[in-house]
């Protein structure tokens, strides 16, 4: 039997970071809208992912309609949140969305 070492702070969020951004209709990760949304490491800070209990991300979209982007955050990070034993719950702020989204909804 082996024995997985516990994951650093800063591999998890940056890991969950690129899950993140490589969701069809995340335009970025967003740096919150009244309290700076990040998660703190020795020698640094990741904006946008809070490693927290639930994790919460922040995002910008650039499609709509957002249940389905969200549902896409919340799965990829629950991905890359499982492969490192961790089970906490995802949360994801819709920060803003891209013009050009809503301009491709109108009539």
């Amino acid at each position: 039997m082996t024995t997985r070492a516990p994951m650093r702070r800063e591999d998890l969020v940056r890991a969950i970071a690129d899950a993140v951004e490589h969701v069809p209709g995340v335009a970025r990760l967003h740096p919150g809208t009244i309290v700076e949304a990040a998660t703190y490491y020795a020698g640094g800070k990741l904006v946008g992912v809070r490693l927290a209990d639930p994790v919460e991300i922040h995002i910008e979209a650039d499609r709509v309609p957002l249940p389905p982007v969200t549902a896409d955050v919340v799965a990829a990070a629950r991905k890359v949140l499982a492969a490192a034993g961790d089970d906490r719950q995802v949360t994801v702020v819709v920060d803003e969305v891209a013009e050009a989204a809503l301009e491709r909804r109108q009539p």
